[in-house]
């Protein structure tokens, strides 16, 4: 056998490897993700309109970016950021809108200018106060992005908005819609009709689940800032008709999972909306007491389901709402964040509160009762009822567990971000905070010598309110900035009137209303401030005879509703028959116009013949 030559080895050079080189495997870029994740280089799972990554993360998902042929964009394309101000011709980092032949669609800067009006309306400070989720910081704007319908009602809304800019009224009070276009500022008020009309005929061309969901909170605000309260209320009664079908239908699930990747979430926080407007829909009536149903369509709804107001509302309550918390509340917040996932499930207390209550008023039969003080025994049932006592008692330790773990956190935003909106977000949530804790717990409201305890506690939110105020009116010029559907501030402040044991406070929240600078959702500002009026004009009188104990178990029998839309006032009271001495009940009107300081009452027959107002308007 012949031996081969050997080739003497050659020696690696110093210092290299001995390993094996190994070749580079060519991947395609994934460039598809959603622009938060780009910016933070992390893996995006792409779902829509929020990823998961923002979702879980609690950001704010900034969307996705349309892939754009290296071809010259073709006329009618207007692309633009959300943040920015002025629409720009293709580049990469920007969301695109494809226009089609509709005269109204996104084809000109002003449209756009509208867009972004709406953009920066919905992520204001005020507008989204009382809301969880990001439905308006991120999930609207998203969705108006991609949905030619929702686009026209946002592009309208924020027309509408340009439109009080120029009106140069000081609030959405004082507005009044004109007739024709006269000044600049009116073309802006007429291009929202034509969005908004635009809208509707998508809607009944494209039916969707989720336009009919979406659109019925856009059409709300729309209606609610051009001040038509009656067709506001026809938007609520349609979209809680809605949201009680997506979740009671048979194709319920299909339905659900048709509005989103991850939808239960999305239509809690929809819910919670609408849940805040049924409380305000309950006591404000599109008509008169008697001819006009509150919620036609939804308490049909209800009846033929099954259901409660009550019940439904604990059917909301139950969706879950974003990442889940740990069971204990932590000794101290680290973000506002953090202490607002806490505050949503201290919230859902009140669906409970109302279950019971709806049981124990069926057991009372005080809404079938004509007797003036079967009220009282209403009270004492309330309060003596294990069930009550149970929940109340678990809220007040959880509330006092939020407030010790809250404040640390709170102090540090005050005394060093006064100039930032956190310092008036914080605000919101220690009203929201002060609102489930002082106005949510029934026990409270009883006993004369517990309510005076809570005294600290209504001027705290007096004080806070105020500053919440102030700064309205000092930052929010525009009138349309400082509306919200959430934000009860103006009812929470009758509510002092009616229950604040001290006169001065009662007082302050009187002056209050009178110059309540906000919107908040159906609520009329005016028309409280007459009927706060008027409670005072009464406290004076009801105090000229008998024991506190008995001055205020006759004040237990007060009873207001809002007729018109909220331009009539209704109330209901005990007063002294000057021939019989007897107190009976009484109930008067007034209209809500002209000197708000003088607006004539006059007495009308009993509507309900003695029994309480809400016996034809609570659904069994």
């Amino acid at each position: 056998m012949t031996d081969l030559p050997i080739r003497p080895s050659r020696s690696p050079p110093e210092g290299s490897s001995n390993k094996p080189k190994l070749s580079r495997t060519s991947t395609q870029k994934v460039r598809t993700g959603c622009i938060t994740c780009k910016k933070r280089h992390i893996k995006c799972d792409e779902k829509k309109p929020n990823c998961g990554n923002c979702i879980k993360n609690r950001r704010r998902c900034e969307g996705y970016i349309e892939q754009q042929s290296k071809t010259k964009s073709p006329p009618g394309v207007i692309q633009f950021r959300l943040d920015s101000k002025q629409p720009t011709r293709a580049s990469p980092s920007l969301s695109q809108i494809r226009i089609s032949q509709d005269p109204l669609d996104v084809r000109d800067a002003k449209s756009v200018l509208y867009f972004h009006e709406f953009i920066n309306l919905v992520q204001g400070p005020w507008f989204s106060t009382g809301s969880n989720g990001d439905l308006w910081t991120a999930t609207l704007p998203q969705l108006a992005h991609s949905n030619s319908t929702i686009r026209h009602a946002a592009i309208a809304i924020g027309a509408l908005s340009k439109w009080l800019t120029y009106s140069n009224h000081d609030t959405l009070q004082d507005a009044s819609v004109p007739v024709q276009p006269i000044t600049e500022g009116d073309t802006h008020y007429f291009r929202a009709v034509s969005h908004y009309c635009h809208s509707l005929k998508l809607q009944s061309q494209q039916q969707s689940m989720q336009d009919a969901v979406f659109l019925s909170v856009l059409f709300l605000c729309f209606e609610t800032l051009r001040g038509h309260s009656k067709a506001a209320l026809d938007h609520v009664n349609h979209g809680l008709a809605v949201l009680l079908a997506l979740l009671t239908d048979r194709d319920s699930t299909r339905n659900i999972n048709a509005l989103a990747p991850n939808p239960k979430p999305l239509i809690a926080t929809v819910g919670d909306i609408f849940t805040q407007l049924v409380t305000q829909a309950r006591f404000i009536l599109r008509g008169s007491l008697g001819t006009s149903p509150p919620l036609p369509n939804f308490t049909k709804g209800l009846r033929d389901k099954k259901h409660t107001f009550e019940s439904f509302m604990a059917l909301i309550s139950q969706l879950p709402r974003g990442p889940a918390t740990k069971g204990n509340i932590p000794a101290r917040f680290n973000t506002l964040d953090e202490f607002e996932l806490y505050l949503i499930i201290a919230r859902r207390i009140r669906p409970e509160v109302g279950v019971i209550s709806l049981d124990i008023v069926q057991k009372s039969g005080i809404i079938h009762s004509s007797d003036p003080f079967i009220i009282t025994t209403f009270w004492r049932s309330l309060t003596s009822d294990p069930r009550m006592k149970r929940v109340c008692d678990e809220l007040s330790a959880e509330m006092r567990a939020l407030d010790a773990a809250y404040m640390p956190l709170f102090n540090q935003i005050i005394m060093s971000e006064q100039d930032s909106p956190t310092y008036l977000r914080a605000i919101h949530l220690r009203l929201q905070f002060l609102d489930i804790y002082t106005f949510e717990n029934p026990t409270h409201y009883h006993d004369l010598d517990i309510l005076h305890t809570q005294t600290p506690l209504f001027r705290e939110y007096l004080s806070l309110a105020n500053i919440a105020m102030r700064i309205a009116r000092q930052d929010l010029k525009n009138p349309a900035q400082r509306m919200s559907l959430q934000c009860g501030l103006s009812w929470h402040l009758l509510l002092v009137v009616f229950f604040c044991r001290d006169p001065l406070l009662r007082d302050e929240a009187i002056w209050m209303l009178k110059s309540y600078p906000s919107q908040d959702g159906l609520w009329n500002a005016q028309s409280m401030y007459v009927l706060a009026l008027r409670t005072r004009e009464l406290e004076r009188t009801n105090s000229k005879e008998g024991t506190p104990t008995e001055q205020w178990e006759r004040l237990w029998r007060r009873e207001y509703l809002f007729e018109e839309g909220g331009q009539r006032v209704v109330f209901c009271f005990l007063d002294k028959n000057a021939e019989t001495g007897a107190w009976e009940v009484v109930e008067e009107v007034a209209e809500v116009q002209g000197d708000l300081d003088n607006v004539p009452w006059r007495r009308r027959p009993l509507t309900s013949s003695g029994r309480l107002l809400i016996s034809d308007i609570v659904v069994f």
